[in-house]
């Protein structure tokens, strides 16, 4: 088994829980085929200890989200509320298709969209294209409850 050899992408992100639209722009633009790690921190880009929690109405967690927490009317219904999720293409002001919802594949259709937790390796085929976004999984009216900030690491590797 080959070991991916990963490099950073962009540096620490920062990923607010109330950003100014419903994604944080991570990198703005990466093409496959290629994996993608992300990692969340315990310390910031200047390597200060920063919590590895955020809020919501819901409660208090990190970025694994709240396990048994309802995902109905959430960003992404296939994980759990309060968790890290990307996209791959789209905007920050992007919503699931309310025709979709049955579905991670046809609630954002042409875009990549994935639960990241803590920890997650992305698989980006050579169609995948576009700005990676991340957030906090949540309904759209939820948002204006959040608080707190997580940190990113980012790092590519060869496919």
């Amino acid at each position: 088994m080959t070991k991916p050899s990963w490099q950073a992408v962009s540096g620490m992100v920062k990923v607010e829980s109330k950003p100014p639209g419903f994604w944080t722009t991570a990198i703005p633009f990466v093409s496959g085929p290629r994996l993608l790690r992300l990692t969340v921190q315990p310390t910031d880009d200047k390597g200060s200890n920063v919590p590895v929690i955020w809020r919501s109405a819901a409660g208090e967690c990190g970025a694994d989200g709240l396990k048994g927490a309802a995902n109905t009317g959430m960003l992404l219904t296939n994980t759990s509320a309060g968790a890290l999720i990307g996209k791959i293409g789209g905007s920050t002001a992007d919503l699931p298709d309310a025709q979709g919802q049955a579905g991670a594949s046809t609630a954002y259709l042409g875009r990549k969209v994935f639960p990241v937790g803590s920890y997650a390796v992305i698989a980006l085929a050579d169609t995948d294209s576009g700005p990676l976004f991340l957030t906090m999984n949540d309904a759209p009216d939820g948002f204006a409850t959040h608080s707190g900030a997580l940190w990113v690491l980012i790092e590519e590797a060869a496919f």
